[in-house]
């Protein structure tokens, strides 16, 4: 991204108080371009999906629709700076891969830019190497704790009621998360969904037949739908 490109970002909060406060922090930096302020979150999901922003400043708590539900409704997904009064949705919000956390009331400018900075750096890596280098490891949620898996180490991922199930060599784990929002941060063609409920590792396949493959000595089934992809994605096993 060009140093001299603003970004385009909205801000959607409830509270009107704080989207004057946001407002107003967006007008005084010089390399954001405000689009919008939304007070419903079901107006904003609405908007953005017509008018895609750079950047949105998103409170977590609101009628209708969370901050968080509202992210998933996003495609293509901006970056994520999220204003909330309470610090016990920072953890939720990492798995969402929120650039940045602000605690209400959002008083410092310093903290504010300092925000800010972090997602023009983000735009700046990604556009100077963007495919030049392949992530080593994603981070998930364990019980309490974040969690480095090596996706070398990874064979398998499946929806498990509310959780997902990752089965590296020696152990199974019971993940924090959806399918969709770990499928999201995998590396495309190391890793290939082939039902609604599963998500394997490509040269981890032993054999595949007309409706199931086996990694390890897990058969998985493999849905109609995604067959093709994966027949395609596979040359020699």
């Amino acid at each position: 991204m060009s140093a001299a490109r603003k970004l385009s970002c909205a801000v959607v909060d409830d509270d009107a108080m704080t989207l004057k406060i946001m407002e107003a922090l967006v007008k005084k930096t010089d390399s954001l371009h405000l689009i919008g302020s939304f007070q419903d979150p079901v107006a904003a999901a609405n908007a953005l999906q017509q008018s895609p922003v750079d950047l949105l400043f998103l409170d977590v708590e609101m009628p209708d629709m969370s901050g968080l539900e509202l992210i998933k409704t996003l495609n293509p997904k901006p970056q994520i700076i999220i204003i909330s009064s309470k610090k016990e949705y920072a953890l939720d919000a990492f798995d969402y891969e929120v650039t940045d956390y602000l605690l209400k009331p959002v008083a410092s400018y310093a903290r504010f830019l300092q925000a800010v900075q972090r997602v023009q750096l983000k735009y700046e890596k990604s556009n100077v190497a963007p495919s030049s280098t392949k992530p080593e490891h994603i981070i998930l949620k364990v019980d309490s704790l974040l969690v480095k898996f090596y996706l070398k180490d990874i064979n398998w991922i499946e929806a498990f009621g509310d959780y997902v199930r990752v089965k590296t060599a020696d152990k199974l784990h019971t993940v924090y998360a959806t399918l969709k929002s770990v499928e999201d941060t995998l590396p495309q063609g190391e890793f290939l969904r082939v039902h609604r409920s599963y998500i394997v590792r490509v040269d981890k396949i032993v054999n595949i037949d007309q409706s199931n493959l086996q990694v390890e000595n897990k058969i998985i089934p493999v849905s109609q739908s995604y067959r093709k992809k994966l027949l395609e994605s596979i040359t020699t096993l």
